[in-house]
């Protein structure tokens, strides 16, 4: 992870922020995000997360396949911190405490904007 410049910031612990993480995603158990089949082989951990074979479809996938986290390089409890922060810094302060550039943040507000907070069907709001 970057260093962050300011010490007095909170960000969740890594591990505490992929329990988490793991909680809201596989929150009926771990399925197979290809054909919904719950039969899945756990192969273990690469890195920060765990990797699964579905025993159905043989599709290869792990905690972030088919999410917004998917390719991001960005440690999963900087992205929490960010997210729950949107409403309370601006881009600029949270690029200043995180040590990341303004566009990056940039980048990864308007992700969470449009695919969360911005989301109508994610949030089962009637239009």
């Amino acid at each position: 992870m970057k260093g962050i410049i300011d010490p007095n910031i909170e960000i969740p612990d890594d591990q505490v922020a992929m329990a988490f993480f793991r909680s809201m995603r596989w929150v009926n158990g771990v399925y197979c995000p290809k054909c919904k089949s719950y039969n899945i082989n756990n192969r273990g951990s690469q890195g920060r997360t765990r990797r699964y074979a579905c025993k159905d479809c043989g599709t290869n996938f792990n905690n972030f396949s088919g999410t917004i986290f998917h390719k991001s390089k960005i440690s999963l409890n900087v992205m929490l911190y960010i997210l729950f922060n949107l409403d309370k810094k601006t881009t600029t302060q949270l690029s200043e405490e995180l040590n990341y550039s303004r566009q990056c943040i940039s980048r990864i507000s308007k992700l969470f904007r449009d695919k969360l907070l911005n989301n109508a069907e994610f949030f089962d709001i009637e239009e």
